[in-house]
């Protein structure tokens, strides 16, 4: 072992080598804390968010999506390059520390290639996770430098990363191969080096030490430089991505939060800001999120917004965002003085555009694809908070909006009054009693009740429920907007007024149990209004009438024939996870149904979400017809979905498009009412 130190030391003196190997050490450490300090500092000083529940399901989680890299997956070839690099990584964990224990400890009489039990399976192990990381490496580099795919960011940074991880993989097998030349009575030696072992021999003793002296410090100076580039890099995800998918959004629909605008502490202060207007009012979750992008591209790739040109890109604005909160100085947060760089930039209009944030559906699409679960929704909607109640900007469509939501709790304008109407006498609707109160609420939401093809929808429901002996009724006059337009355009006081009165009126007239065929409302009053204090049973008219339809209390009249392609609901799929449901009530309604490529968890958005709805499109192509385009690969008759919304769009895109007639855009609802 000492003749193995020695040489691997020869190109320093025998008394200074651990002090070399230390100085390295010291000085990559204290390279690296600097770096990560003002970052994890910044964390530490930002607006706390509860991420430490139901730890259990975390574990699971992150065996999952970290160590088990599945959303990686999702895209075959890079997912398997880039998980064969994480697990060999892992595997090499133990090798390097090797490296340090002979440098720090050469009086050790021991070396790793030896005769103890576990030590070969190991080696071979070992070796099959450098042969593994190379090829991955190699093909990383080829992705890169040859086929340069549209999404993937070209950088020398990344090249360089990938050269290094290079380099502490040949100096691995070369640092054994040098050795087992200058020990030939060594055994159990690791079986890849000896490949390379009679060309090293070959070459003389000398030589065989040279290369053992240059492997070695290659191989921990590699090691220790890749460390001190980690916080000055977009890689510093290798250290943040793992706990990012622990502390990750583990409940259904996004992670906003209710705003106490009844905390008086900070009345007399003229700077009170709702929303973020400023880097420093992000969560320290959020921050982690910006630190922990890898800049994949996948988000930009399912993107609808970016996909019809509109100037949002999930990727860019995560860098922007990011690069921004590493730009400020460690006391940006309390300095009067601050650089000019950085005084001058505002988050809101130089940093980020405000047509970026009103490009957004809010479809989770970014978020489904995202390999590390990085939370993008929570906010693009801190954001636009940001905008309209701090700097009283947003688009003008949403001046009338948010007065008719004020005053008629409902986004056009009509009467609240009015808000029943569609219940016409023949349809025999009953108004909820709260002395003698139905199974379900019916809550029909603001397109149910106003818009024309949305009255249709309801009309559906309510016979398809009375057809089944089904106990509903409804509020009549006395239901209200969810405020689901009002949160997603980034007024949050307006949808905190129609939320708290909405829950009042529930806990007044006992409500518990609530079926709705849109999923926006379902979204916002299961996931939502719980800290509101209704503590609601919420079901999308689809999972009710799959229930009817198993248990024999449904059948459809007549199945639909032609073909039927599915479209699913942002809301209803990605935020709720159902998708089941509406295929199985269409499975009783129609007599073929096809999916297309872009569907369930990859399907894209109509572009109703976010509070789009109430905006026009000007750039780019409409997010409907993209849609519509999709949907019409499968060569359909008819297009099923469960979204009002959704059937509003493409409708709408039929439409314009001149398909009327031969096109038909159904809720499944419509499909077991068929005569």
């Amino acid at each position: 072992m000492n003749q193995h130190i020695n040489r691997a030391f020869e190109w320093v003196p025998a008394d200074l080598q651990p002090w070399v190997l230390i100085f390295l050490i010291v000085t990559a450490m204290t390279a690296f804390t600097l770096g990560a300090w003002q970052k994890l500092n910044r964390l530490r000083k930002a607006a706390p968010d509860n991420r430490f529940d139901q730890p259990i399901k975390r574990i699971v989680t992150t065996l999952r999506i970290a160590f088990g890299q599945k959303k990686f997956m999702q895209e075959p070839k890079s997912g398997w390059m880039h998980a064969v690099i994480f697990w060999g990584f892992l595997i090499l964990l133990i090798r390097a520390g090797e490296f340090f224990v002979v440098g720090l400890f050469p009086q050790i009489d021991s070396h790793f290639p030896g005769s103890a039990p576990f030590i070969l399976p190991y080696l071979w192990v070992k070796d099959g996770a450098v042969v593994a990381v190379t090829a991955a490496v190699l093909y990383a580099l080829y992705r890169r430098l040859v086929t340069k795919p549209a999404h993937l960011t070209l950088s020398g940074e990344g090249l360089l990363i990938l050269y290094l991880i290079l380099v502490i993989m040949v100096s691995d097998v070369l640092f054994d191969a040098a050795f087992l030349a200058l020990r030939p009575d060594v055994e159990g030696a690791a079986t890849l080096a000896a490949l390379f072992v009679p060309v090293v021999s070959q070459l003389g003793t000398n030589f065989a030490g040279h290369l053992h002296s240059l492997s070695y410090w290659a191989h921990v100076s590699a090691i220790l430089f890749f460390l001190t580039l980690l916080p000055r890099s977009k890689h510093f995800h290798i250290l943040t991505s793992i706990p990012n998918v622990f502390l990750s959004n583990l409940n259904p629909g996004s992670s906003l939060h209710r705003i106490n605008f009844e905390d008086n502490d900070n009345d007399d202060n003229d700077d009170k800001t709702f929303g973020v207007a400023e880097i420093k009012s992000f969560t320290w979750k959020q921050m982690l999120d910006l630190h922990t992008c890898t800049q994949c591209g996948r988000c930009d790739q399912v993107c609808p917004a970016l996909a019809t040109g509109k100037p949002l890109s999930p990727q860019e604005l995560t860098v922007n965002l990011r690069d921004h909160l590493n730009s400020l100085r460690d006391d940006a947060e309390d300095a009067v003085d601050d650089s000019a760089a950085v005084a001058d930039v505002d988050l809101l209009g130089d940093v980020v555009h405000d047509e970026t944030l009103w490009a957004c559906t809010t479809c989770g699409a970014c978020e489904s694809a995202c390999p590390v679960m990085i939370e993008y929704i929570d906010k693009v909607i801190d954001l636009r908070r940001g905008l309209v109640m701090t700097k009283d900007r947003y688009p003008q469509e949403f001046v009338a909006a948010f007065k008719s939501l004020e005053t008629q709790s409902n986004p056009w304008g009509f009467p609240k009054h009015s808000r029943s109407d569609w219940a016409a006498a023949d349809l025999g609707v009953p108004v909820w009693d709260k002395a003698n109160p139905t199974e379900y609420l019916y809550f029909v939401g603001c397109n149910g009740s106003f818009d024309a093809r949305g009255k249709k929808i309801s009309a559906a429901v309510v016979k398809t429920l009375q057809r089944a002996g089904v106990s509903f009724s409804i509020l009549g006059n006395d239901e209200g907007c969810t405020g689901d337009p009002a949160r997603r355009a980034g007024n949050e006081y307006l949808f905190d007024m129609l939320a708290r009165k909405n829950a009042a009126t529930f806990q007044q007239k006992g409500v518990q149990k609530i079926v709705t065929h849109c999923p926006h409302c379902l979204n916002t009053l299961k996931n939502e209004y719980p800290e509101f204090g209704a503590q609601l049973e919420v079901i999308h008219h689809s999972e009710l009438l799959e229930k009817l339809l198993a248990d024999g209390k449904l059948s459809a009249d007549k199945k639909i024939g032609g073909t039927v392609v599915t479209h699913d609901s942002c809301y209803l799929g990605r935020h709720n996870g159902v998708y089941d449901a509406p295929r199985n009530v269409l499975a009783a309604g129609a007599d073929k149904t096809r999916e297309v490529k872009q569907s369930r968890e990859n399907g894209t958005c109509c572009g109703a979400g976010g509070a789009r709805f109430l905006l026009e499109e000007n750039i780019g192509t409409r997010m409907s017809h993209h849609r519509l385009d999709e949907l019409l690969a499968a060569n359909p008759d008819t297009i099923a979905t469960s979204c009002p919304y959704c059937v509003l769009m493409l409708e709408d895109a039929v439409k314009a498009k001149g398909l009327q007639g031969k096109v038909q855009v159904k809720d499944i609802a419509e499909f077991v009412l068929e005569k």
